[in-house]
């Protein structure tokens, strides 16, 4: 796969204290939804450690910035967890879009998937 048709981002949402376990639910459920999208690749949920009420999503489409804009963002399993969400979130949703270096690099463990 080529860097052009790899998408990767990192979402960053920082929780209410009180609402974390709300957010976190919904983020799972729209995670498990959106692995079966046919453009998805990867994800992985992680909790910051400078800030245990924000959770950080790392991505990874194979399609383009536009097209997953246009074409995932707005799907029907996420609309209750994007109409929710203003009201769990103690300070805005910040994402970061990535561009792979070139040549690419992924790097794992040996023996490891």
């Amino acid at each position: 796969m080529t860097a052009q048709h790899r998408l990767t981002f990192i979402v960053h949402l920082p929780a209410k204290p009180e609402r974390y376990a709300e957010l976190e639910a919904g983020v799972r459920q729209v995670l498990t939804a959106m692995s079966h999208e046919p453009d998805f690749l990867e994800c992985t949920l992680h909790r910051s450690q400078n800030d245990p009420n924000t959770l950080v999503v790392y991505e990874s489409w194979r399609c383009d910035r536009e097209y997953f804009l246009q074409h995932h963002l707005p799907r029907h399993y996420r609309a209750d967890f994007e109409r929710e969400l203003p009201g769990r979130l103690a300070a805005e949703r910040r994402i970061e879009f990535l561009d792979d270096v070139s040549p690419f690099l992924q790097l794992r463990a040996q023996g490891q998937s």
